[in-house]
C-alpha cells in the first residue's frame, strides 16, 4: 500500500514503535514527580472548632468540637500503608486530642526519655514504641502522628468503634468517633 493511503509502511511502524519507550518513560517521571509528598500513605485530619452559643447542631451553650465527628477506615483500602493523623488546633485555646483504645508510634527516645542509644554499640537500631493516642494541641498548632496498626487491622477489629475527644475540656466538649470497617 501506499503512504497516501492511510496505511503505514514499515518504516513508519519503526518509527512509531522505536519512540514508544521515550514516551513511556517520559510519562512515568511525569507520574512520579507530580505524586505529592508522602503518597500511599492515608492521612486523616481533624480539626478543633469553636462553636460560639446557640450556633451550629448543638444548642448547649458554648461548645468545641473536633471535626470530622465521624471517621470511617476500611481495612482493606486505607491500612495498607502507614496511617497518621494530623490534628489540627486553630482555636484561640489549646486542647487535647485523645483516641481510647488506639496507639500511636513514637521514637523510643521519646517514649521512654531515659533510653538512649549509643552509636558505638553496633545493631542498635531506633525503634517505635505504640503509646496511647493522647496528645496536646496548642492554639494554633498542627501535629501529625503516626497510627500503631494494633486496633484496626484483623477480622477481629472489624466494626470495632473508637472515641475521639478532648481530655481537658471533656465535660462540655462533644467527642466523635473511628469506625473500623
Amino acid at each position: 500500500m501506499t503512504k497516501g493511503g492511510g496505511v503505514m509502511t514499515s518504516k513508519g511502524l519503526f518509527q512509531f514503535f522505536s519512540r514508544m519507550p521515550l514516551a513511556g518513560a517520559l510519562a512515568l517521571c511525569a507520574g512520579l514527580f507530580s505524586l505529592p509528598e508522602g503518597a500511599g500513605a492515608k492521612e486523616i485530619w481533624f480539626e478543633a472548632q469553636e462553636l460560639g452559643k446557640g450556633t451550629g447542631p448543638f444548642e448547649m451553650g458554648e461548645t468545641e468540637i473536633w471535626l470530622p465527628n465521624a471517621v470511617i477506615l476500611n481495612q482493606k483500602e486505607d491500612l495498607n500503608e502507614p496511617l497518621w493523623f494530623v490534628v489540627q488546633n486553630p482555636t484561640g485555646i489549646d486542647h487535647e486530642f485523645a483516641v481510647w483504645g488506639l496507639f500511636m508510634l513514637l521514637p523510643e527516645e521519646e517514649a521512654i526519655p531515659e533510653t538512649t542509644l549509643n552509636p558505638e554499640y553496633g545493631g542498635l537500631h531506633a525503634r517505635s514504641i505504640p503509646v496511647p493516642i493522647h496528645l496536646t494541641v496548642k492554639a494554633g498548632e498542627t501535629k501529625k502522628i503516626q497510627v500503631a496498626p494494633r486496633g484496626l487491622v484483623g477480622e477481629n477489629n472489624l466494626g470495632a468503634r473508637y472515641q475521639f475527644f478532648c481530655p481537658k475540656h471533656k465535660d462540655i466538649r462533644v467527642s466523635g468517633f473511628i469506625y473500623v470497617d
